[in-house]
């Protein structure tokens, strides 16, 4: 993903701030494939920590549209390569598609990286299945079952 236009504040003078931006992306993995439009209106709180409130649409490959929506924390790294910021997040998708309504009631987390001199960032995501219980879930679909395990 890469801002293609934003806005950093620090409207108090202090350590806290805000920011706005827009970017796209692209979105390849073993489940979706696609191109994704966001907006991040992402909060600094004073201990440095950035909380990105990111929502956009990822196009699938196969026509589907997934609402996404991404909250979570972003930390400065140490790297010798230049200012990053390491990404742990939240990871909401919505679809009417028959092949990602499964997605509706998963629990997404992802990890990543923003980059800020090129504002460029990317999050692996994975979804958490629970696999302590045999019922299928009372809202939503299955997860198909390349998401369950084989054997109990």
């Amino acid at each position: 993903m890469r801002y293609i236009e934003g806005a950093w504040v620090r409207p108090f003078g202090a350590a806290e701030g805000a920011g706005f931006g827009w970017g796209e992306g692209t979105v390849s993995g073993e489940v979706l494939h696609g191109s994704l439009r966001w907006a991040n209106y992402p909060r600094k709180r004073e201990d440095g920590v950035w909380t990105p409130n990111l929502r956009g649409v990822i196009k699938a490959d196969d026509g589907a549209e997934i609402l996404i929506s991404l909250h979570g924390q972003s930390v400065q790294e140490e790297t010798t390569g230049g200012v990053c910021r390491a990404i742990l997040t939240r990871v909401e998708l919505l679809s009417a598609h028959d092949s990602y309504r499964w997605l509706n009631t998963s629990f997404v987390v992802g990890e990543g990286e923003i980059d800020e001199e090129t504002e460029e960032w990317w999050v692996q995501a994975y979804v958490c299945i629970n696999e302590m219980v045999e019922h299928p879930p009372a809202l939503g679909e299955t997860p198909p079952p390349r998401f369950r395990q084989a054997d109990r």
